[in-house]
């Protein structure tokens, strides 16, 4: 033993010292713990990154990464290989041995929330630092790595399990970081994961050497896989590869899974002599794990039949042990045996929970909830009209899929579970004659799948909404086809685009591989003679009609074939509005657009015609355009499809239960409130001092002394009782009549959320507006900044500042950032690629590189001669190649086969005309020359013949002939070679081996072929180098995009607040799509959107105007614990496109109902829903007219009991009653108009304006002045209400004369999505029309309307 006072060998601190034990100085390590500065407690022998300051080295380690310990960052990452030490101490050593194991002894249970969640993160109990990791983990991901002994695996499991959420010294960045580098498919820690996972000795105690033991690496490994940074991250690919390891070796994971669990149930301990593992991380980890795989790999079921089998064991043990441990005294060895009983109670309610999602995951996979409900069963007490329908539908069912009458499928994507359909409809679905399978979206009516299942909830969901989506293109081409086969009939209007022609396919990284054609310009204004006319009618149209992410068809019909030859193939627009006027200022006749597809089909087929290059034989080609913005719709689908039904939350309460009554359903409190959870509700009150509330959501009295609390807040009594509800209750609907305070009492909630740090809390509202009214009470009230905004259509100054571009262009460049453009530059590459091969499909020359194997391999005599020509050529071709040709890309270099082709040679030879005469007086040349080509370009000179020569009188001719006999007499050439000038048919020029004898005409000819020949020879190797580069594209680009999203996921975990508007409306989001060119991020509403959100997973989700939005828009987030609905189902429903599936149609609206919202279907069924019953917008005389209608219990605040009267009005509320019909749009129409009532709104609008301008008998000049000061000359002083879009626009129109007129984001919106005429798309860009009168005088015409006003119509 060395003496007390002998020093510490420096080199042996720092990992290694080359003397051994010759060292004179001491090779020991301290013995006991030492407490770090964050308060963690470092166990004996593992390295502590927060040791004291006076043991951390002064100077840079040797082999220590010098950006690390200057800056603490380093742009390489995980490949860095030096050692990640800092001059702060934060990094250890890579050899700094891990001998210590974690233990469990005592969870606490003030933090049996973290242990309730849905991921690992919470047990793992290693706090290695990420630097730490980093240096210790590199030897065991670098090449031909491998485990020396089970110490290096308990090393590797530890420093797995050190990554978590959990381990103050991580964030996501560094989760992510590594998880990078674990995830690499191409890596070397999957080995060392797979080296564990199939160990083949894994035991729960009394582990030997070679034996592995299972709580200390086997258990942290699978902990990793189910761990947040793993599950959440956007990088599909890594968690993939992770999870694929798990695939390839499940048969025997699961046994090792079976023999441990259940060695340690018949102990009845999880833990060994060193580790102390509690039931609750060994149910979480191993359902997690079996959950995510299940859900990944589709086929893992059927693939392994020993997967079911682990799982129902899994619910066996789980039940045992939650009943032992439950028990009292506990008859199970565990770390939470001695919590209470509702601490227990709540750990394991939603570990149950999970394992019987896992279970229903294995049910449905092996098919067993694929079945009928049973028709006869009991639907309780029905109204005798709504039995009435359940009796109709019975009658008329016609199943999906097998259930189909005679059991066959009506086409190739007709299938009764959803999942198996594909979102985009095939040809076959769009021309069968059979109509689709819509469900009844009734209780108790009639369905494949069982009711009160989520199954069935999303079964009715899914197809509704790819109806809404597809009825528009399918009713197109059915009309298009009928033309077809009966020409002479009318034909329905829809936009159609005909003569197209393909020009080229290219790859793009936001759009993946898009087909570039064009097609005849539409009649009318779009090809108007003049450029700018044309670019404006784009503008005012290109929000309805091509616009960005809408959906397309292409029709292509065969030359001289029947209709069951023709193809139908859907796409996106891919090409930005400014692509488009773009090109239409190019051509009047022709406009060009890129589309992507969706089939590979139609991809090969377009590659192919462009490769033959006969349009003539291709047959007709016609776009057919639905006014449906696609993807603003389909990352709904994908995620209803793709996410297991019982994964969505509240079940209880959303499922079709086929009683259809919910009010005596008990609603629990959100999954985030633990038995000794409160809310602190101090900050609704603005007292001095302060009065201290909290709110025990589980405790009744707790909750009475809320409300009775409240009632002194600056809340009113009926919003006070609002927000006790919310809080208590996982699902809350709060209903808001007119000017009861719904978006007060939202900021409040999330008042109280926010200073609760329950986070994050996803807000979605349904207009621009209206989130940005919440978001900037929100700043203004100073509840928090942490805030991000999804979506770039801001009017706000203040907001956009927090929108997530915005932020995303702040922020540091971070690890991911770097191999986010890592990835985009392999992108890159392949585009480039993929243009080169293009160029060879559509170019119109072959690159000299192409040429010269071709001619060597088929016509050797041609190659020898045109690559050794005569000496004079080659000089001549020398001095040539030097000019470089600039274009777009550059310059370009010149080549022989070039120069050849386009006689090059020859027109050094062609003489200057006859005609022309020498320099005029000023030194110019004959303007008659200057289409000619000039000698003087070819330097073929000497430097002695080059210096000017006075003037001698010859003509240019002879002066050109002399240059040109000393030129060739310098070569030996005493003659002036003669210029070709044969045109010889092609068979010949094929036997003419002196290439450089031919005629331009014959070179141009025999290129020609050359060209055509090595094209057709390279049709095969083209499609089969096409199919390469698209596969390699599409990935790519789909890891870009995931590492972009990566960074996108660490922003929006970050925050407190996450705000968007909701897809309600595809046609605004069509809107909203215009507005994002194609270098900017994704619409908010687009794919990854939905895939964001599920990765940052928040818990809360308030919806504004709850009773606008679509119940399948608020289904799609499984990660919610809370919903709250705040809006009025009374009011404005969801709106939708096709009226088919519409409440409003008489016929069928009773059966689908799909434009009823999720807070009216609730409601209606008697769930328990909050009234703000004070009212503070309304004269009390107008108050009475939803009173005595709709809201009995609606109460007038006193700011409104007395307000002033309408000046120049007899009464302040009147009605007029008429007799003039309004016109009718049809029997399917939901517009109408009415001629009187609009000039009658016209007349007393401008009675207004007058009455108040003849107050005073100044000039006419003077009345402007004084209707800026008049009583009603304000924004929203007047507004008209219209009960119809038609009589709106005709209000609007009679108006916009005399005032300015401001139209609502929806109403503008559904106008160009209905109106025939071009100018109702403007409304979106200028939706204030010029003023006549006073630029300040405003009338608000609208169908919606929530503020104060002063005059309503």
């Amino acid at each position: 033993m060395p003496p007390k006072n002998q020093r510490t060998c420096e080199h042996f601190l720092r990992g290694k010292c080359n003397y051994g034990h010759k060292c004179k100085f001491s090779h020991t390590r301290s013995s006991g713990g030492k407490t770090s500065s964050n308060g963690r407690k470092s166990n004996p022998g593992v390295y502590n990154n927060q040791a004291n300051k006076s043991t951390r080295p002064r100077v840079m380690p040797k082999g220590s990464c010098r950006s690390f310990w200057e800056n603490g960052t380093c742009d390489r990452g995980y490949e860095c290989k030096f050692q990640h030490n800092s001059k702060s101490g934060s990094a250890a050593p890579s050899s700094a041995p891990i001998t210590a194991s974690p233990s469990m002894a005592s969870l606490d249970e003030n933090l049996v929330g973290r242990y309730a969640e849905a991921f690992s993160d919470s047990f793992s109990a290693f706090t290695l630092s990420p630097s730490h990791v980093q240096n210790q983990i590199m030897p065991f991901i670098q090449a031909d790595s491998r485990f020396k002994n089970t110490q290096d695996m308990y090393q590797f499991a530890a420093m797995l399990g050190s990554a978590n959420m959990y381990n103050s010294t991580w964030d996501i960045a560094d989760g992510q970081e590594l998880f990078c580098a674990i995830g690499d498919p191409d890596g070397q820690a999957i080995h060392r994961i797979r080296d564990i996972l199939v160990h083949r000795s894994v035991v729960t105690q009394d582990a030997k050497p070679a034996d592995l033991s299972f709580q200390r690496a086997y258990l942290p490994v699978l902990g990793y896989l189910s761990s947040s940074f793993v599950v959440k991250s956007t990088v599909r690919k890594n968690v993939n590869a992770l999870y694929g390891v798990l695939d390839q070796n499940f048969d025997q994971v699961e046994r090792v899974l079976q023999s441990c669990i259940e060695a340690c149930m018949a102990r009845k301990s999880f833990g060994d002599a060193t580790v102390a593992i509690s039931g609750l991380q060994i149910f979480r980890v191993v359902t997690k794990c079996l959950y995510e795989y299940a859900t990944r790999f589709k086929n893992a079921v059927a693939q392994h039949p020993c997967f079911a089998t682990l799982v129902t064991k899994l619910v066996e043990w789980s039940n045992s042990w939650a009943i032992a441990v439950s028990a009292s005294p506990p008859n199970f060895k565990d770390p939470i045996a001695g919590w209470s009983s509702d601490g227990k109670a709540h750990a394991v309610k939603p570990l149950k929970k999970s394992i019987r999602l896992l279970f229903e995951v294995v049910e449905q996979a092996e098919g067993s909830t694929l079945r009928r409900s049973d028709p006869a069963r009991g639907v309780g007490a029905l109204q005798s009209k709504t039995q009435a329908v359940l009796d109709g539908i019975q009658m008329t069912y016609d199943g999906p899929g097998v259930h189909h009458e005679g059991g066959k499928p009506r086409h190739d994507n007709d299938h009764a579970d959803v999942s198996k359909i594909e979102v985009v409809p095939t040809h076959a679905e769009l021309t069968c004659p059979v109509g689709p399978y819509l469900p009844a979206n009734l209780p108790g009516a009639r369905h494949h799948l069982p009711g009160s299942s989520m199954e069935r909830l999303v079964d009715i969901q899914f197809r509704l909404l790819r109806e809404e989506l597809i009825a528009p293109i399918r009713s197109s081409l059915t009309h298009v086809l009928h033309d077809l086969e009966q020409p002479q009939n009318d034909s329905v209007m829809f936009c159609i685009y005909t003569g197209v022609n393909f020009k080229t396919m290219e790859c793009d990284g936001r759009r993946g591989l898009a087909v570039d054609l064009t097609f005849d310009t539409p009649r009318g204004r779009a090809s108007d003679p003049s450029p700018a006319k044309r670019s404006a009618y784009w503008e005012s149209v290109g929000k309805r009609r091509l616009m960005q992410g809408g959906l397309l068809g292409l029709l292509w019909i065969p030359p001289s074939s029947s209709t069951g030859d023709i193809r139908f193939y859907l796409g996106t627009v891919t090409s930005h509005l400014d692509d488009i006027r773009r090109s239409a200022r190019q051509s009047a006749n022709r406009l060009a657009l890129k589309v992507s597809f969706f089939d590979t089909e139609v991809d090969i087929r377009i590659l192919k015609a462009l490769q033959q290059r006969r349009p003539s034989d291709e047959g007709t080609k016609i776009l057919v355009e639905a006014p449906i913005m696609f993807e603003s719709i389909r990352p709904f689908l994908e995620t209803l499809k793709s996410r297991p039904p019982t994964s969505i939350p509240f079940s209880r309460y959303i499922a079709h239960h086929d009683s259809g009554d919910l009010s005596s359903v008990t609603i629990d409190p959100p999954a985030y409130v633990t038995p000794r959870f409160a809310f602190n509700l101090d900050c609704l009150f603005d007292y001095t001092p302060p009065i201290n509330l909290s709110l025990q959501p589980r405790d009744e009295l707790s909750v009475q002394n809320a409300r009775n609390a409240l009632k002194r807040s600056r809340l009113d009594p009926s919003q006070a009782d609002a927000m006790i509800n919310a809080l208590i209750s996982e699902v809350s609907l709060i209903q808001g009549p007119p000017g009861t305070g719904k978006s007060f009492t939202g900021v409040e909630l999330l008042r109280v959320l926010i200073s609760n740090r329950i986070r994050p809390i996803l807000l979605i509202a349904f207009t621009n507006h209206a989130l940005d009214n919440i978001i900037t009470h929100v700043l203004d009230k100073g509840l928090t900044k942490n805030i991000i905004r999804l979506g770039s259509r801001s009017s706000e100054e203040t907001v956009s500042e927090y929108t997530l571009e915005t932020i995303m262009r702040a922020k540091p460049r971070m690890q991911a950032d770097k191999s986010a453009g890592r990835a985009y530059a392999k992108m890159m590459t392949i585009q480039e690629e993929m243009s080169k091969l293009m160029f060879k499909v559509v170019g119109s020359w072959t690159k000299e590189q192409d040429l010269k194997p071709y001619l060597q391999r088929t016509f050797p005599k041609h190659y020898a001669s045109l690559f050794k020509p005569p000496s004079w050529i080659q000089k001549l071709y020398e001095d040539w190649k030097g000019w470089q040709t600039s274009t777009k890309k550059g310059s370009q270099r010149r080549f022989m086969a070039d120069f050849w082709r386009f006689g090059e040679d020859n027109a050094f030879l062609t003489p200057p005309p006859p005609s022309a005469s020498a320099n005029d007086s000023q030194g110019n040349r004959d303007s008659g020359r200057s289409n000619k080509r000039s000698t003087r370009r070819y330097n073929v000179l000497d430097e002695s013949d080059a210096v000017a020569k006075p003037d001698d009188g010859k003509s240019e001719l002879q002066d050109w002939q002399a240059h040109m006999t000393d030129h060739f007499a310098k070569l030996k050439i005493y003659h002036i070679p003669p210029i070709p000038a044969t045109n010889r048919p092609l068979d010949q020029l094929l036997k003419i081996y002196d290439v450089w004898s031919m005629s331009t005409e014959e070179r141009k000819k025999l290129y020609a072929h050359w060209h055509n020949q090595i094209r057709e020879l390279g049709r095969d190797p083209q499609k089969a180098e096409f199919k390469r580069l698209k596969k390699r594209h599409a990935e790519a680009r789909n890891t870009w995009s995931d590492m972009m999203d990566q960074g996108k996921q660490d922003l929006l975990s970050k925050a407190d607040l996450i705000g968007c508007t909701t897809n309600g409306a595809p046609s605004r989001l069509a809107i909203a799509y215009q507005h994002y060119p194609a270098t900017n991020e994704h619409l908010p509403g687009a794919a990854k959107l939905t895939t964001l959100l599920q990765s940052v997973a928040p818990k809360v989700l308030i919806v504004e105007e709850a009773g606008q939005v679509l119940e399948a828009h608020t289904i799609a987030i499984p990660s919610i614990e809370h919903l709250i609905l705040i809006g009025d189902p009374l009011q404005l429903r969801p709106t939708i496109e096709n009226y088919q599936l519409s409440m409003d149609n008489s016929r069928t609206g009773k059966v689908f109902r799909f434009d009823e919202s999720l807070m009216e279907r609730l409601s209606r069924m008697g769930l328990r829903m909050s009234q703000l019953d004070v009212q503070r917008r309304m004269r009390p005389e107008i108050a009475d007219l939803v009173r005595y209608t709709l809201y009995p219990n609606l109460k007038d605040h006193n700011l409104v009991q007395t307000p002033p009267s309408v000046r120049g009005m007899a009464k302040d509320v009147f009605f007029l009653d008429h007799r003039h019909a309004e016109e009718s749009g049809g029997d399917d129409s939901v517009s109408k108009t009415n001629t009187y009532e609009a000039k009658m709104i016209k007349d007393l609008v401008l009675y207004f304006l007058k009455y108040l301008a003849e107050i005073s008998s100044r000039p006419p000049l003077l009345i402007i002045i004084l209707l800026r000061q008049g009583k009603y000359t304000k924004t929203n002083d007047i507004v008209v209400l219209c009960a119809y879009l038609g009589q709106l626009t005709k209000v609007r129109k009679l108006l916009s004369s005399e005032v300015a007129t401001v139209i609502d984001e929806r109403d503008a919106v559904q106008l160009i999505n209905r109106e025939e005429n071009d100018d109702a798309a403007e409304l979106i860009a200028n939706p204030t029309e010029k003023v006549q009168v006073a630029h300040r005088v405003y009338a608000y015409v609208s169908r919606f309307y929530e503020e104060e006003l002063d005059s309503l119509y």
